[in-house]
């Protein structure tokens, strides 16, 4: 067996980890500091795994919104028809109070919370690889030091990519769990949803509530226990871009928009990643 001498050194391992794996228990209170570094796994937070009752629910709930027009509540399509989203999904009292038990659970305060509701329509949709904005958002700097994700309806996988060494890690989303991770994860590594093969297009829907906030749980530690990756991570002002919304007179958003509504910002000119 080829044992390197840095194997049998003890304090090679007291280092900060490219990610370390907690997992909660649904019924019980989780109490364990989170770091930066840190994923938190929780199975069947919201139901039993077999039970898609709270996918179907929510489904038709915006739909019915949409049907006695609701013009926020409308489907639309995600960056290049990726996926759906809608701007309204308040218009559910069942999404409402999935968002409230995330909250609970997580340890979230209330008022740092910003949300998005992603519908994954069949197996065909996906997500592409990417960082966050709200981690780097000036308007989110000091309300954000957490990102929670909640699956419902049929599994797809969560894809990590480390951008220093492209490092792979895939995370199953299984009906009902949730998961989260902290602020380095989102910088030293892109995450998305593996696109399916062709045969598996047909496959149930899957509905993703993200939340990002400020939770009670997370710990700051030393400067060198948790670095950022340099090289292809944007820095924070590549975010420092004026809401369109607000250009055209009115953001939907509000103080939760990511985005500045600011007309005195200097916005480099640079894709957005999220």
């Amino acid at each position: 067996m080829h044992v390197v001498k840095q194997d049998r050194d003890p304090a090679s391992t007291l280092v900060p980890p490219a990610v370390r794996v907690h997992v909660g228990l649904p019924h019980r209170a989780f109490t364990r500091p989170l770091t930066g570094d840190d994923v938190l796994v929780v199975p069947e937070l919201l139901c039993d795994q077999d039970d898609f009752s709270l996918y179907h629910k929510m489904v038709e709930e915006i739909c019915t919104a949409q049907a006695e027009g609701s013009k926020e509540a409308r489907w639309a399509s995600w960056k290049d028809g990726c996926h759906l989203i809608t701007k309204a999904p308040e218009c559910s009292a069942t999404y409402c109070d999935v968002v409230a038990k995330v909250i609970a659970y997580f340890r979230i305060l209330e008022p740092s919370v910003y949300s998005r509701f992603n519908w994954y329509v069949n197996g065909a949709d996906w997500k592409p690889l990417h960082h966050d904005t709200a981690a780097f958002s000036q308007r989110r700097l000091g309300k954000q030091n957490i990102t929670v994700g909640v699956s419902l309806g049929g599994e797809r996988e969560l894809a990590f990519r480390h951008v220093q060494h492209g490092t792979l890690a895939y995370f199953p989303q299984v009906n009902g769990m949730a998961f989260s991770f902290g602020r380095r994860i989102n910088i030293n590594w892109k995450h998305g949803i593996n696109a399916l093969p062709q045969e598996r297009h047909n496959q149930l829907g899957r509905i993703s509530i993200i939340l990002w906030g400020w939770t009670e749980l997370a710990v700051e530690e030393n400067e060198e226990y948790g670095d950022a990756a340099e090289g292809d991570v944007p820095k924070a002002e590549a975010f420092h871009k004026i809401c369109k919304q607000y250009q055209k007179g009115k953001c939907t958003y509000g103080e939760r928009c990511k985005f500045t509504h600011s007309e005195e910002a200097s916005l480099p000119q640079v894709a957005e990643v999220n």
